[in-house]
């Protein structure tokens, strides 16, 4: 190969790359050049809510076990054969005040009643018999010794036989009442609406006297045992019992209410627990006298949450459980969108909420967001 050959091989390529290089520079210098601009920080996204002073009710919250308000037991108090059970007299047998639930026979006690009776009328007779011949004693006793002042002797008027007869009288007449009293108590009935707990009567036994047959819870109202501590119990208005509730029964994931209210406390501190029962009540927990549209009764028994309305805190703030950070201090965001972290002084925690009435003000900017590395000074912003 020619040395001219060879130099146009090797030349032609390298041409080719000068002129590329030449003509990417032309192109270079007529781009324009990119100028940085100084961007500023638009402060990071927060969620807030305003500051408000308001009236915050407070609530407490505790747990019990449903019982009935009444609870006695049936004693008889006179014995007999039974001769009549009312139709469902048994365990969770439901029957209304004055309802006759059993009777025991009663001939024996209307005998007496008869055999009283006529000793009753026997000292009425005698006691008739003896005012007679006193007013006749005085009488005669008058006419014979009229200018004699001397007082005559009592049993000559009849006075301690008087007595005696008044008070044969009144045994007798005592003796009826009890004869009448015995006679009545052949026939049991409820002393108020009842629910059966138990029983233990069936028609033909013989009941004695002084001996427990059954047992009978009210159903007119139902009460709940609460234990709060003292930190729950300064929110209550126990002077006055004007602390209304609502009773929580959940079957199920379903939550079914009732009204009540607090009725007393047991007034001591347990040794153990460190706290003190409140007694809440609930009227017709059965339903008996007002049907309830859905939903059950409330059974003696039931484990059910309490929520008991207390007193109303003024000029409060209130803000969200997770707007409190250490407990002690919350995050505002100031007139130039910089977060500021304030001391604040809380009254009371609660579950979801807290209550505020120092450090705050109205108007402030509460910042809801959780922020990583908060510090004084950082930039916000909110949506628009």
């Amino acid at each position: 190969m020619s040395t001219k050959t060879k130099l146009i091989k090797i030349g032609i390529p390298i041409a080719l790359i000068v002129i590329g290089l030449l003509i990417m520079k032309a192109l270079t210098s007529l781009h324009p050049v990119a100028v940085k601009e100084a961007k500023e920080d638009p402060g990071i996204l927060v969620e807030f809510m305003k500051a408000e002073k308001e009236i915050a009710a407070m609530t407490v919250k505790g747990t019990g076990t449903v019982r009935s308000t009444q609870e006695i037991s049936v004693i008889p108090q006179v014995s007999g054969e039974v001769i009549y059970t009312a139709p469902g007299l048994d365990a969770g047998g439901f029957f209304e005040k004055g309802t006759v639930l059993f009777r025991i026979e009663d001939t024996d006690y209307k005998l007496a009643l008869e055999q009283v009776g006529s000793s009753k009328a026997n000292a009425e007779y005698e006691l008739a018999k003896i005012e007679s011949q006193a007013e006749i004693a005085r009488n005669e006793w008058n006419v014979i010794n009229k200018e004699n002042e001397t007082p005559p002797n009592p049993l000559v008027l009849y006075g301690p036989q008087l007595k005696n007869a008044k008070a044969a009288l009144a045994s007798a007449s005592a003796k009826v009442d009890q004869a009448k009293l015995n006679l009545a108590r052949t026939e049991i009935k409820a002393p108020f609406s009842v629910r059966i707990r138990s029983e233990n009567v069936e028609v033909g036994q013989y009941v004695r006297s002084g001996n427990s047959v059954a047992v009978l819870a009210g159903t007119d109202t139902a009460e709940v045992a609460v234990s709060l501590t003292a930190e729950q119990l300064r929110w209550l208005n126990m002077e006055s019992h004007n602390n209304d509730a609502v009773v929580r029964l959940n079957i199920s994931g379903t939550v079914y209410e009732w009204a009540g209210h607090v009725v007393r406390s047991t007034g001591e501190i347990d040794e153990k627990s460190r706290m003190m029962q409140v007694i809440v009540e609930i009227n017709d927990p059965y339903g008996l006298k007002k049907k309830r549209k859905n939903g059950p009764s409330l059974a003696a028994g039931s484990f059910v949450e309490v929520l008991i309305k207390g007193r109303n805190l003024k000029n409060v703030f209130v803000i969200p459980r997770t707007a409190l950070r250490d407990n002690s201090t919350v995050w505002i965001m100031d007139k130039k969108n910089k977060l500021k972290i304030a001391d604040v002084v809380p009254l009371r925690f609660e579950r979801e909420r807290v209550i505020i009435n120092k450090g705050i003000v109205n108007g402030d900017i509460i910042v809801l967001t959780n922020l990583s590395g908060a510090a004084n000074g950082m930039k916000l912003r909110t949506i628009k």
